[in-house]
């Protein structure tokens, strides 16, 4: 985690928070208390971060110096200052009396996990919302597509023009205050506004629509003040060409009102539709961009959650070039899986189906060569099937499983010339050359199987990140 990505250590919370524009809510609980009263601290979670403390708490006075504190960090990312790891003492230090209690360490973590876990919680939501919104967005879009009608002038047959008079500022009439309201032409269409009396400033917030044909007009607007004997007196005017809102987006403009006074405005807000197949796919387009942007935002708040782990601290973790090498894979994986594996049913029957078949090629593979190293793996795995497995088997496994891979592609290279699938006259060739083959499709199976581990790897993280963020 680079420095700069939040103030301190502590304010990972704010961080993850105000990426979805919210802040955490108030807590009324005190430093001890909530440690007392806090339902999420188990017996085996609070002996995790008592550990976590001792680790620190070099002199093991029961008391974290802001020393011990620097020391710790400095040990782990060598880029920390003084001033930074000062702005992480005093956010620890709640009672200010200059150390840091195991109550305040315990407080540190849940604050922690309670800003990341809500951030997530958001970003679902969020994320949910607008994947309602993008089927919503594609069924218009069908709809559109089936039954927009392109005229003569390049724009859809109803095409509609959005107009909000919301308010216009310092109108001057000679009779006092005007009594005014707006009239709008566009394309011999004339709409009015309501009329707000006795008012320099007036407020309609009043919405219409046109309907356009060409799109080549413009907008004429007018502000009137309402005569009582003589006639309407026009206080100012304004235009607009349509060619100015082609892009179909809104526009929220003052214009200034050419009259009586020079400093008369008003404010209105446009929106023409004259392509609704082209409005709705850039809408579609927006969405699909957002919620891959939240996406990658919550994961990199749910990545947050895991260098947390049980050390308020944790999140000082350096990323080593293992860690780029796992996220990568993972990723990849991820793509691949999802696209190909989804359809033969859930991950752990898929794994399982194919420990079975590498376990039977290993067998016949035997003919040719003795393969203890590909019965010892599918025996292990077996044993982790029984047992259950962890991340750090999955880690194992993977390992081990890449070596295999290698070994076996150096073999199946030196002996590509049994690849042969006529019979011959020796029986002891023949199987020679079946062992081979068997082999070879052994050496292509690692590599799916290499990709469903690591597809249950990552499920397994996502279990353990779940469960540190609900525990």
């Amino acid at each position: 985690m680079s420095l700069n990505k939040a103030q301190s250590a502590l304010g990972l919370r704010d961080w993850a928070l105000e990426s979805v524009n919210a802040r955490m809510r108030s807590s009324n609980f005190q430093s001890g208390s909530r440690f007392a009263l806090d339902p999420r601290i188990s017996h085996e979670r609070r002996i995790q971060l008592i550990k976590a403390f001792d680790e620190i708490d070099v002199d093991k006075s029961g008391k974290l110096s802001y020393e011990e504190i620097f020391n710790y960090l400095k040990d782990i990312n060598e880029e920390v200052s003084e001033e930074y790891v000062k702005t992480i003492f005093e956010s620890m230090d709640a009672n200010k009396d200059g150390q840091v209690s195991i109550e305040e360490f315990i407080n540190t973590y849940l604050n922690q996990v309670d800003g990341l876990s809500e951030a997530v919680a958001r970003f679902r939501q969020k994320i949910l919302e607008k994947r309602r919104d993008l089927e919503s967005t594609n069924n218009q879009l069908e709809e559109a597509m089936k039954s927009e009608r392109i005229n003569s002038w390049g724009i859809m047959e109803g095409s509609l023009l959005t107009v909000r008079v919301v308010e216009a500022q310092n109108l001057v009439s000679f009779s006092g205050k005007p009594s005014a309201y707006v009239n709008l032409l566009c394309e011999r269409q004339q709409i009015a506004t309501n009329i707000i009396k006795n008012e320099r400033n007036p407020n309609w917030d009043e919405s219409f629509s046109f309907k356009i044909s060409s799109g080549n007009g413009e907008i004429l607007i007018q502000v009137f003040n309402e005569g009582t004997i003589s006639k309407d007196d026009l206080l100012g005017t304004s235009s607009v060409s349509l060619k100015e809102f082609e892009d179909q987006e809104k526009h929220e403009k003052w214009f200034h009102l050419q009259g009586s006074s020079n400093t008369a405005r008003i404010l209105l807000s446009i929106q023409w539709i004259h392509r609704k197949t082209e409005y709705l796919k850039k809408i579609r387009d927006n969405l699909v961009k957002e919620i891959d942007s939240d996406t990658i935002e919550m994961e990199n708040i749910e990545n947050e959650m895991r260098k947390l782990g049980t050390n308020p601290l944790g999140m000082f973790k350096k990323e080593t070039w293992v860690d780029k090498l796992e996220g990568k894979i993972i990723s990849e994986v991820q793509e691949i899986s999802d696209e190909h594996f989804q359809a033969l049913g859930s991950i752990d029957q898929v794994q399982k189906m194919m420990l079975g078949i590498f376990t039977i090629l290993a067998v016949l593979t035997s003919f040719a060569r003795p393969d203890l190293a590909n019965l010892s793996w599918a025996g292990a795995s077996w044993s982790r099937e029984i047992s259950g497995w962890t991340m750090q088997n999955y880690r194992y496994a993977g390992l081990s499983l890449v070596v295999l891979v290698l070994y076996d592609f150096f073999w199946v290279f030196a002996n590509f010339e049994y690849m042969v699938f006529d019979v011959h006259q020796d029986p002891l060739v023949n199987l020679h050359r079946f062992s081979f083959v068997m082999g070879f499709f052994n050496f292509v199976l690692k590599i799916l199987i290499f990709i469903v581990m690591a597809k249950s790897y990552i499920l397994i993280k996502a279990q353990e990140t779940s469960s540190l963020l609900g525990s």
